[in-house]
């Protein structure tokens, strides 16, 4: 008997040490760090960022483009222009200058492109609205993943109280029974079993501090905390209702979904790109040139000029590629289409399944609530009865082993109800996923 109360004290100070620096969790707040955390949050949002900059670039192509040319140079020969006139009068004059400064400006506006800017456009901001999409999903799976770990580690708990419990009323039925020992009524059999059932529970409650520590860990690695850390959850589950059946539609704001989209959105804008070679383009250009001898290649002076005008510019295959180009694009979205119409389908029949987990979960929860309250109202008739003799030992410890697996099975099926809860969120798109028990 000291035996174990030394066990239990040594198990319990060992929980107790690890608990006073213990960093005390809500959900709530094991969501916000694990949303920190997360390097596939980080990459996806960088990825969001480049395609944002990406999108700027595009509507940057509206504006015009300023171009500035400068150069100096130096010749050892210039041509010259011989002229030979009647008498005998002639002249030379050199054509250009061996030293040349030249500076020019040009400034180019596009006029019409038949849609290659809007065309960019819009397939940059489909582009960045996708890679949002997939930022938004890789925040929602890892709010999913950290209320799994969280809700883990919250049935550890559970299952430890259940643990001790167990070992609690071993040891008051092993005490029973040295003292109708005592008193001739058991026999070293009863003793035994006693011992037994106390050695059993001490093993499972190791078993359920191990269990615990690995979730801990588990929940650690997704929070970015240290490895050594212990945490302490400050959140507790409310009893199961049939309020928490709430079946609900798949959320259109989905981050899969709305990824989805934006890939319509992409290969549309694809189509209207390349029907936009079909047509010419315009741009308007305006000049300042400065330098010498620059227009002037007789005078060794500096001098400058203006210009304004218009170019356009068309071309054709005669291989038909520009037609080829936009066919291919109609059938990339055509299936960027039924790939959309899959993933809601898919999303849909995931919903309708989950939801019909999670009504056989509380079924489930509300059947081991009334095991419970039978089998504790059993053990409690059982003891009197032992206590009068009118019970074995080992049919006590029966009794006292389906109220220990009861008790195990109530705190197992109110977390599962929550879990499968947490993924139906998921699953659905519901904002839910982020909030707290």
């Amino acid at each position: 008997m000291m035996k174990t109360k030394y066990f239990v004290l040594f198990v319990s100070f060992l929980f107790m040490a690890t608990m006073v620096n213990a960093k005390e969790l809500s959900l709530k707040k094991a969501l916000s760090l694990a949303v920190k955390h997360s390097y596939q949050i980080k990459q996806a949002q960088a990825t969001q960022a480049a395609y944002e900059q990406n999108l700027k670039t595009a509507i940057s192509e509206r504006l015009p483009t300023l171009t500035v040319t400068a150069w100096a140079s130096y010749k050892n020969k210039v041509p010259s222009l011989d002229i030979n006139l009647p008498g005998g009068f002639s002249f030379s004059k050199d054509f250009g200058l061996k030293e040349n400064y030249q500076t020019d400006l040009r400034l180019n506006l596009p006029l019409f492109t038949g849609g290659k800017i809007t065309g960019g456009i819009n397939l940059s901001r489909a582009t960045y609205d996708y890679y949002q999409s997939l930022a938004n999903a890789s925040v929602k799976e890892i709010d999913w993943l950290t209320r799994i770990a969280y809700l883990n580690l919250y049935k550890s708990d559970k299952l430890i109280a259940s643990a001790q419990a167990k070992l609690k009323r071993a040891n008051i039925v092993k005490k029973d029974v040295q003292s109708m020992f005592a008193a001739g009524a058991a026999d070293s059999v009863d003793i035994l079993e006693a011992d037994l059932a106390v050695t059993k529970g001490e093993l499972l409650l190791q078993v359920m501090h191990n269990k615990r520590r690995q979730n801990e860990i588990t929940l650690i690695t997704l929070l970015g905390l240290k490895a050594e850390e212990t945490i302490t959850l400050t959140d507790s589950l409310f009893p199961i209702d049939e309020k928490k059946l709430q079946s609900d539609k798949l959320s259109s704001s989905k981050p899969e979904l709305v990824a989805a989209k934006s890939a319509i959105q992409i290969n549309q804008s694809l189509v209207n790109l390349n029907r936009s070679d079909f047509f010419p383009t315009l741009v308007a250009f305006g000049g300042y040139s400065y330098g010498k001898p620059n227009i002037d290649p007789f005078h060794n002076v500096f001098n400058d000029y203006f210009t304004l005008g218009a170019s356009l510019n068309w071309s054709f295959n005669l291989g038909k590629k520009t037609f080829s180009k936009v066919s291919m694009a109609k059938f990339q979205l055509k299936t960027a289409q039924q790939n959309y119409n899959k993933i809601d389908e898919e999303y849909t029949r995931q919903a309708n399944l989950t939801f019909e987990k999670l009504k056989l979960a509380f079924a489930q929860y509300q059947t081991a609530l009334r095991e419970y309250k039978i089998t504790s109202a059993n053990y409690r008739l059982a003891r009197q009865k032992y206590l009068h003799g009118a019970l074995s030992t080992n049919r006590l410890l029966e009794i006292e082993t389906n109220l220990s697996e009861a008790e195990a099975a109530l705190a197992t099926t109110q977390v599962d109800f929550y879990m499968i809860q947490s993924q139906y969120y998921y699953v659905i798109g519901s904002k839910k996923l982020e909030e707290g028990l």
